[in-house]
């Protein structure tokens, strides 16, 4: 029996899960600071969420991975290009990664670097995917990489310019770019039917 998974539910079901599961077990984890520490820090080696919260992080990644492909299936079918669903892949393969080995773990910060990859995947489908019928997909895009290139730069300034802005702050900083990684995946889910 054929099951059709629809990118537009897919997408939606990642970025609310994410963000609300993420928001769960931050509350769950006893002393945790939403604005100062990260993401990482909730299922970290160290931390009784570890194992749950790692289950819950390679789902997510799955899911990622599962929409990238039917990304990949539509650009070919739509004769687009597939460098943008390339880059959301790379994108599910780095959280992947963060999943499977939680902070301190040397890997873990590798893997985290690597995500800057699947981050470009916007920038790629507004400047690919920009058909005359696809303006309000590629400048909706646009304004989504602007906003991650803002949160990429305050996430990395820490290691150039530590005194940028104060570091208690960090962990927000982090879920700007994050969460909003999620919510343009939402948002290309729901975008991906009007498209050719």
């Amino acid at each position: 029996m054929k099951t059709n998974i629809r990118p537009a539910l897919l997408g939606t079901v990642i970025a609310v899960t994410f963000i609300s599961g993420t928001l769960i077990f931050g509350f769950a984890r006893e002393n945790y600071s939403f604005v100062s520490q990260t993401l990482s820090e909730i299922g970290s080696m160290s931390s009784p969420l570890r194992l749950p919260f790692q289950i819950f992080k390679m789902i997510i990644a799955v899911l990622i991975l599962i929409l990238a492909v039917l990304v990949l299936k539509f650009a070919r079918k739509n004769k687009l290009s597939v460098v943008p669903g390339i880059f959301l892949l790379c994108f599910g393969l780095s959280d992947l990664g963060l999943a499977l080995f939680p902070t301190p773990h040397p890997l873990h910060n590798v893997f985290g670097l690597s995500l800057t990859l699947g981050y470009l995947s916007p920038l790629f489908f507004a400047l690919l995917w920009s058909g005359e019928q696809n303006k309000s997909f590629k400048k909706a895009s646009l304004v989504f990489f602007l906003f991650i290139l803002v949160g990429i730069f305050l996430n990395l300034s820490p290691a150039f310019k530590p005194d940028l802005y104060p570091l208690q702050y960090y962990g927000l900083v982090q879920r700007f770019l994050v969460y909003t990684m999620f919510v343009y995946m939402a948002y290309l889910g729901l975008s991906i039917n009007n498209l050719r």
